[in-house]
C-alpha cells in the first residue's frame, strides 16, 4: 500500500509542478498586463494633456512675388482666412482682391472719392461672419465697407475664395487728414474716434432709430454728435482707442500718459489722466471684445490695460522687446497679441496669462498684417510678400493660468475661475482647475464627515456587540448598499431629498445633537433597568427597540426645529441666514451631497472596518475581559487599536471613492465652480466637470485637453491616497503585530 502511494505520488508530481508553474505564469502575466495597461492609460491621458503647455514655432515660411504696379501704390493689405488672397487698399480708392497663386487680380472695386481726396489710413474689424473695412481719407471722412467672403470649390476640388464689397457708412469727422482712427459699427449705431493731422482728437456718434410703421419698419437717423477732445491734452497724441461701451475713449501721448474720456449724452468728461510709460506710447491695440487693450512703447514694453469702474488699470506686462515697438496686432479669434519691433523681432503672447507663445525674426518690410484666423504674419517689402505660418492652438493655457489666480477681463481682482464658454466669440476662456480641485475636496470632506462616524461605529457595534445570528443578517444588508447605482442616489438626492431638506433644515441640524445627547443619557438609565426587563442586549429584541427610539428622536428633532424656526428665526431659517450672515442658501448644496455621497461611502468603510475588527485575535479580547475590562473598554482600548491598519485602509478607500464620484455630484449640486467652504452652497468637482463638459469639448481643443488634465489630477489624487493608506497600514501593522 505504501509502495502504491509512493508510485502514485511520483506519477502525479510532474503534473502538479506543471499546474503550479502554469498558474504562476498566468497570475504573473495577468499582474504584468494590468500594470502595463495602467501605464498605457496614463501615457494616453498625458499625451492628450501635454500640448496645453507646449512651446510653438513657425511651421512654414513662404515667399510670393506680387504685381509691382498693384503693390507699389498701396497703403495697406488684408489677407483672407487661408492666406491665399490679399485685398490691396490703394491711395486712389482702388481695392484689388489679388490671388497669390494665380498672380492676378480676381476682383476690383473703385471707391468714389471727392476731388483731390485720397485714402490715408485703414482698419479692418470683425462683423458677424464677415468683416468691415474702414478707410480714413485726406479730407477728414471715414468710409466703411462690408467684406463678404464666399468659399467655393472648382470641379478639380481647388479651393476658391470670392469677395464682394458693398458700401456701408460714410461720414465726415474732421476737417483734416485722418491719421489714425477706431470704429465700432453695428445695426444700431456707428461710433468713431479719430486722430487727424493737426493732432486733434474727434469723437463721432450716430444712432440709427427703427420706427415701427403700421405696414413696415422705417429707419431714421438721430442727430450726429461730433466732439473735440484735444483741449485736455498736455502733450502730442500718438494713438486712440474706443472701448466696447462706445463712450469710453482712450488717448496716448508722447510722454507716456493715457487719457480716458467718457462721452455720453451731450457731456464730455475727463475721467483719468495717468502716466503708464516712461517713454512715448507708440500704439494702442484694442483686444477682441474691446474689454481691454495693450499699449506699446518705445522701450519695447507691452502692457495689458483694463477698464475697471471707469478707471484704467495696468494688469500685467507682456514679454519685452529689446527695441522700440513698430507694429502691434490683436488676435482675431484668440486672446493673443503680436508685436514687431524696429529690428523685425516678432513676439506673440497670451494676453490672459502673459506667457510668451512664439518668437521669430522677419526681414525688413514696408507693410505688415496679421492673418485673419491668427495663423500667420504677412510682411510686404516692395512686391515681395513673406508669410510666416504657425498655429497657436492653446494660447489661453499655461501652468500659471491653470493653477494660480488670474486677472480676467471684467473682474476687479485676480481670481480662480472656471468658465469654459461664453455667449460671444470674444469671450475669454477661464480654465483654472483650482475651483474644481477645491470642489472635489469639499464634497469629499462633507461626505466623509457624514459617513465616517456612522460606518466605524456601526462596524464596532456589529463586530463586537451583536449576536452572530443578527450580525449575519445586518452585515450583508449594509454591503448590498454598495450595489446601489450612484445615478439612483443622485436622482433621489437632487429631486427628492434637496427640496424636503429645505423645509426641515433646522430639524436636520438638531437631530445629530439630540442623538449624541441621548447616547450619553440613556446608557446609565439602561444599566439600572436592564435587569428588570426581558430584552437581551445582543439579540433582535434590542435591535428592534433601538430603531423606534432613533425614529422618535428624529421626529422630535423635526418638531423642535420647526418650533425654533418659527420663534427664533421668524419663520424662515434660510432668510435669516442670508440677512444676518449674508449666506445664500442653495437648495442643492454640500449638505445634500454629504448625505447622499455619505450613503455611497458607508458600505465600503463599514465592510473593511468590520472585517478588520472581526479578525482581531480572540485571545486579546478574552484576555482583556478576563482582566475585568468591560466590553466597551475592550472594544476601544484593545480591539480598535489592533484593527486600526485595516480601518485606516477602509477610510482611505472610502475617500478615494468619494473623490471619484460623478453622478451623485452631477445631479445633486448646482455644479457652480465656486470656492467656498459654506455647507449651504454648491460646488463642482473634477469628475462632474468632465461629465458636464465633455459633450461640448471639440476634439483637440483647449477644453478637450484640459479635461484630460483633470483626469490626470484625479488619478494623482487616488494614487497619493492609496500610497499614504498603504504606508500607514504597514507601519500600524508593524506596531501592533506583536500583540
Amino acid at each position: 500500500m505504501a509502495q502504491f502511494k509512493t508510485d502514485l505520488k511520483r506519477k502525479i508530481e510532474p503534473f502538479r509542478k506543471l499546474k503550479d508553474k502554469t498558474a504562476k505564469s498566468i497570475f504573473a502575466f495577468g499582474g504584468f498586463f494590468i500594470i502595463i495597461s495602467i501605464f498605457l492609460i496614463i501615457f494616453f491621458i498625458g499625451k492628450e494633456a501635454v500640448p496645453l503647455f507646449k512651446s510653438y514655432q513657425v511651421d512654414s515660411k513662404k515667399n510670393f512675388l506680387t504685381n509691382k504696379e498693384i503693390a507699389g501704390a498701396i497703403i495697406n493689405f488684408y489677407p483672407d482666412e487661408y492666406n491665399e488672397n490679399l485685398l490691396f487698399v490703394n491711395k486712389n480708392g482702388q481695392l484689388n482682391f489679388y490671388n497669390l497663386k494665380e498672380k492676378k487680380v480676381r476682383y476690383s472695386y473703385s471707391i468714389i472719392l471727392l476731388e483731390g481726396e485720397k485714402i490715408v489710413s485703414s482698419n479692418s474689424y470683425p462683423a458677424n461672419t464677415n468683416r468691415i473695412l474702414a478707410l480714413g481719407t485726406s479730407s477728414g471722412r471715414i468710409l466703411s465697407f462690408n467684406l463678404d467672403y464666399k468659399l467655393r470649390y472648382t470641379s478639380d476640388l481647388d479651393r476658391m475664395v470670392d469677395l464682394t464689397i458693398t458700401p456701408s457708412k460714410s461720414f465726415k469727422i474732421s476737417e483734416n487728414e485722418i491719421i489714425k482712427f477706431d470704429l465700432i459699427e453695428d445695426t444700431e449705431s456707428i461710433t468713431a474716434v479719430a486722430l487727424d493731422s493737426k493732432e486733434k482728437i474727434k469723437f463721432f456718434y450716430k444712432e440709427e432709430i427703427d420706427e415701427d410703421d403700421l405696414f413696415e419698419k422705417t429707419q431714421t437717423s438721430s442727430a450726429i454728435k461730433v466732439y473735440d477732445l484735444i483741449v485736455d491734452l498736455k502733450d502730442s497724441p500718438t494713438d486712440i482707442g474706443l472701448y466696447f461701451d462706445k463712450s469710453s475713449v482712450v488717448v496716448s501721448t508722447k510722454n507716456g500718459d493715457l487719457y480716458l474720456w467718457n462721452v455720453d449724452d451731450e457731456t464730455v468728461e475727463l475721467l483719468q489722466k495717468d502716466s503708464f510709460s516712461e517713454l512715448n506710447i507708440n500704439e494702442i491695440t484694442m483686444l477682441s471684445g474691446r474689454n481691454s487693450m495693450v499699449i506699446s512703447d518705445e522701450n519695447g514694453l507691452n502692457s495689458v490695460i483694463f477698464l475697471i469702474n471707469n478707471k484704467l488699470q495696468k494688469i500685467r506686462e507682456l514679454p519685452r522687446h529689446e527695441y522700440p515697438i513698430r507694429h502691434a496686432f490683436r488676435g482675431n479669434l484668440k486672446k493673443i497679441f503680436t508685436s514687431v519691433d524696429t529690428e523685425g523681432n516678432v513676439k506673440i503672447s497670451s494676453t490672459t496669462s502673459g506667457r510668451e507663445l512664439l518668437k521669430f525674426k522677419i526681414n525688413d518690410f514696408e507693410l505688415i498684417n496679421f492673418a485673419y484666423k491668427d495663423i500667420g504674419l504677412l510682411a510686404l517689402s516692395g512686391n515681395n510678400l513673406e508669410i510666416n505660418e504657425f498655429d497657436i492652438e492653446h494660447p489661453e493655457t499655461s501652468i500659471k493660468s491653470t493653477f494660480s489666480k488670474v486677472w480676467y477681463e471684467g473682474f476687479e481682482k485676480p481670481e480662480y475661475i472656471w468658465q469654459s464658454a461664453g455667449g460671444t466669440d470674444d469671450f475669454e476662456p477661464k480654465l483654472s482647475l483650482i475651483p474644481l480641485i477645491f470642489g472635489t475636496l469639499k464634497g469629499t470632506f462633507y461626505a466623509v464627515i457624514f459617513a465616517l462616524p456612522i460606518a466605524i461605529l456601526a462596524a464596532i457595534c456589529v463586530s463586537q456587540f451583536m449576536a452572530p445570528k443578527l450580525k449575519n443578517t445586518i452585515k450583508p444588508v449594509i454591503e448590498i448598499m454598495a450595489a446601489l447605482p450612484s445615478v439612483v442616489l443622485g436622482f433621489l438626492a437632487g429631486l427628492w431629498l434637496a427640496p424636503r431638506l429645505d423645509s426641515v433644515l433646522v430639524g436636520v441640524i438638531i437631530f445629530p445633537i439630540l442623538l449624541i445627547l441621548t447616547a450619553f443619557i440613556l446608557p446609565p438609565i439602561w444599566e439600572k433597568i436592564k435587569d428588570k426587563t426581558q430584552i437581551k442586549t445582543e439579540g433582535l429584541q434590542f435591535f428592534l427597540i433601538s430603531i423606534p427610539v432613533i425614529l422618535v428622536i428624529f421626529y422630535f428633532g423635526i418638531v423642535l426645529g420647526d418650533f425654533i424656526e418659527n420663534t427664533v428665526f421668524l419663520g424662515s431659517f434660510t432668510d435669516w441666514l442670508y440677512q444676518s450672515a449674508g449666506v445664500n442658501y442653495d437648495q442643492r448644496n454640500a449638505l445634500v451631497i454629504g448625505i447622499a455621497m455619505g450613503f455611497a461611502v458607508i458600505p465600503i468603510i463599514f465592510t473593511i472596518s468590520e472585517d478588520a475588527l472581526s479578525n482581531v485575535p480572540q485571545h486579546l479580547v478574552s484576555g482583556s475581559l478576563a482582566l475585568g475590562a468591560s466590553r466597551w473598554q475592550t472594544a476601544l482600548k484593545v480591539v480598535l487599536p489592533s484593527a486600526s491598519p485595516g480601518i485606516f485602509s477602509g477610510v482611505m478607500i472610502g475617500i478615494g471613492r468619494a473623490i471619484g464620484e460623478t453622478m451623485i455630484v452631477l445631479m445633486a449640486t448646482g455644479n457652480t465652480a465656486i470656492m467656498d467652504w459654506d455647507i449651504f452652497n454648491g460646488f463642482r468637482t473634477l469628475a462632474a466637470n468632465i461629465a458636464v463638459e465633455i459633450p461640448e469639448a471639440p476634439v483637440g481643443g483647449s477644453l478637450y485637453r484640459m479635461l484630460f488634465l483633470s483626469s490626470i489630477i484625479l488619478f494623482m489624487f487616488t494614487f497619493i491616497i492609496n500610497s499614504i493608506a498603504e504606508t500607514v497600514r504597514i507601519r500600524l501593522r508593524k506596531k501592533y503585530k506583536e500583540l
